[in-house]
């Protein structure tokens, strides 16, 4: 059965042992909030917290024990960890565990903080990936969304990573977006596709309670209209050679954001820093969004406060299969056995003969969703979950 648990203040064992071979970095700190965005973080942080975070991270780092987990990805997200500056995010990846051989590093970046010198700090940290939130090229499409930068700061951006040698860029963009036309979503796509990024983000907007379009009373989109755009941003990019790997992310062969695979095949994950969440065995833990309240339990040498869920076998077992279902390919173990499979079995038979999804290989368990299916995943994801 599942139980949630306080957690705080407690001392992290000597013994406890490494995890973190993905690791997520949280960075919480914006100049300005997004009208659509529900993410945790904070505006107007003084600037001795941000020359402070860093080595706050590490006091985390020690406490989780992960000084030694040599993480195959790291993805430092927010927030807008650029905010950080040049200094500030080489201070941070120099307290972050030394990652294994190969591993992928990603930052994510606001394009209008992208200097020469941010772009050579990242490269001599080691980051292999940057992601862009770009969301669109339409200059009044931005205004709407809250977004600082302009349109030519996107491709001015790229062009900078691209001079320091970042190897592989990701542009984010959003699509759905009340009171903007279609045709200025496939302007945007196509302005992206000149840029000829490794990987695009296409993420349909929905309004979220706590948002600013929230608290404006803004409607979504038609279901009709958003699933409209979805299909016209496939044909696209699909057509310029990106393959849809996930609902809403494309990338070029090979390129597809190894961190963000992990956590939807299932693979354990260590979030740290305020808001950040962890799943390791059984166990889920999610860092309260209080920024304050995690830098003061870390100056206390204690675990930052955060909620722990621990999950029966069957639940852990249950949630990291059902991730996999927003992938173009998962798998359904012909050899798996048990209640749990025999049921699972009989609702994708059901969903194949409504057409929700099909079954690419009857010997190998592989299966995709089809076209329809994607339209409606959560409620496949629900039914299998």
């Amino acid at each position: 059965m599942r139980s949630v648990l306080p957690d705080s203040g407690i001392k992290a064992p000597a013994d406890a042992p490494a995890v973190g071979r993905n690791l997520y970095v949280h960075v919480p700190f914006c100049k300005t909030k997004c009208r659509y965005c529900a993410f945790y973080s904070e505006t107007g942080t003084g600037e001795a917290l941000l020359r402070d975070y860093p080595a706050l991270i590490a006091r985390e780092v020690a406490l989780r024990s992960l000084a030694d987990a040599r993480p195959q990805t790291v993805y430092v997200g927010g927030g807008t960890p650029s905010l950080l500056g040049p200094e500030g995010l080489e201070a941070l990846f120099a307290r972050l565990p030394r990652p294994a051989d190969g591993a992928e590093m990603t930052v994510e970046l606001n394009p209008g903080d992208v200097s020469p010198a941010l772009a050579a700090a990242l490269g001599r940290c080691g980051v292999t990936r940057a992601s862009l939130g770009a969301q669109s090229f339409d200059a009044a499409t931005l205004q709407r969304l809250g977004r600082r930068h302009g349109p030519e700061a996107i491709g001015a951006a790229v062009a900078t990573l691209r001079a320091a040698g970042v190897p592989q860029l990701s542009l984010d963009l959003i699509i759905g977006i009340p009171g903007c036309d279609a045709a200025v979503s496939a302007a945007s796509l196509r302005r992206a596709l000149e840029l000829a990024p490794e990987h695009i983000s296409v993420y349909p907007l929905s309004i979220e309670a706590g948002t600013a379009f929230a608290r404006d009373g803004l409607h979504p989109v038609p279901d009709d209209a958003m699933l409209s755009e979805v299909a016209q941003a496939e044909a696209l990019l699909t057509a310029a050679g990106y393959e849809r790997y996930e609902l809403s992310n494309y990338a070029r062969p090979g390129a597809g954001c190894r961190h963000n695979l992990a956590v939807w095949l299932g693979e354990d994950y260590t979030g740290i820093g305020p808001a950040a969440c962890s799943r390791e065995g059984l166990t889920r833990r999610a860092n309260a969004r209080n920024v304050a309240a995690w830098r003061t339990a870390l100056l206390s040498g204690a675990y930052p406060p955060a909620e722990v869920t621990l999950l029966s076998p069957d639940e852990d077992e249950s949630e990291r299969f059902t991730t996999r279902v927003r992938l173009q390919r998962w798998c359904v173990p012909p050899e798996a056995n048990g209640a749990v499979w025999t049921r699972r079995r009989r609702a994708l038979q059901t969903l194949e003969r409504t057409g929700i999804v099909r079954c690419l290989s009857p010997g190998q368990g592989l299966w995709t969703l089809t076209p329809r299916g994607r339209e409606v995943a959560d409620a496949v994801m629900a039914e299998l979950l």
